[in-house]
């Protein structure tokens, strides 16, 4: 006897295929970045999987969202550090960037 209810990684492989279409209309670079976006959603799967949400559509777009806002995380403290090295970007009157240090 199997399952009645699909996994979240079951519902996120069929969402995934569910896109193929749109997919194809791309071209090569945004295909390659459609393919990896949608790679990186599948490391919350366990989250997913724990958040049992009846639309795994919203669960697959919350997973999309993290990954990008921890890699501008992650761009956003690399840009920190050239500044200490640098002391200040070029155009900048004050040294730092504003819009940068508003959440720091």
């Amino acid at each position: 006897m199997g399952r009645s209810v699909p996994t979240y990684r079951e519902e996120l492989d069929r969402l995934i295929l569910e896109w193929n279409k749109f997919k194809r209309c791309l071209n090569k670079e945004e295909r390659e970045a459609f393919h990896e976006m949608m790679a990186r959603s599948k490391r919350y799967t366990a989250a997913g999987q724990y958040q049992a949400n009846p639309d795994p559509t919203e669960t697959l777009l919350i997973s999309v969202l993290l990954e990008h806002h921890l890699m501008l995380k992650r761009i956003e403290r690399r840009l920190k550090d050239e500044r200490m090295h640098i002391g200040h970007i070029p155009g900048s009157s004050s040294g730092t960037d504003d819009h940068m240090a508003e959440d720091e």
